[in-house]
């Protein structure tokens, strides 16, 4: 049967007391109860003759519902072993990469250290090249002023 609320089943009882009236609701009430009553037993019948003829062809058909019902546990504990693993490896990889990280950053001073050098010798040499250039600006302009008085 459907599914009623208090409130539902309140309104429909008024109703009901309203329509047929205080004197016939117990002969009502009766009523429904007897049509509750044949409506539980038709369906009880139905089902034991069901099962009487069918029985024969239903029982396989039960019996790989049950089957693919112990298939599909495997498959899901499986699903969970192989979700596990992956975790697990996951977290393992994780763990190498802060490893290789902590390796790389600690071999990183002596790197730096080493790049710092490379600059350092870089704008020595920009610089003795900025005053070579400088110096040799510088005697080009003198030359072409000693020879702009000549």
């Amino acid at each position: 049967m459907g599914n009623f609320s208090l409130s539902e089943i309140l309104v429909i009882a008024l109703v009901i007391l309203v329509v047929f009236g205080p004197e016939r609701l117990p002969e009502m009430s009766r009523k429904a109860g007897e049509l509750v009553r044949k409506g539980r037993t038709m369906i009880s019948d139905l089902r034991r003759e069901f099962d009487a003829e069918w029985g024969d062809v239903a029982q396989p058909l039960k019996d790989v519902r049950d089957e693919v019902r112990g298939v599909k546990a495997d498959l899901d504990s499986s699903m969970t072993a192989l979700n596990e693993d992956i975790a697990k490896a996951k977290r393992e990889l994780e763990a190498q990469v802060a490893e290789t990280k902590k390796d790389i950053e600690a071999q990183l001073p002596g790197v730096e250290a080493d790049a710092d050098e490379v600059d350092k010798t870089a704008a020595d040499e920009a610089d003795e090249v900025d005053k070579t250039v400088a110096d040799e600006a510088d005697e080009v302009d003198k030359t072409d002023t000693d020879e702009v008085d000549e």
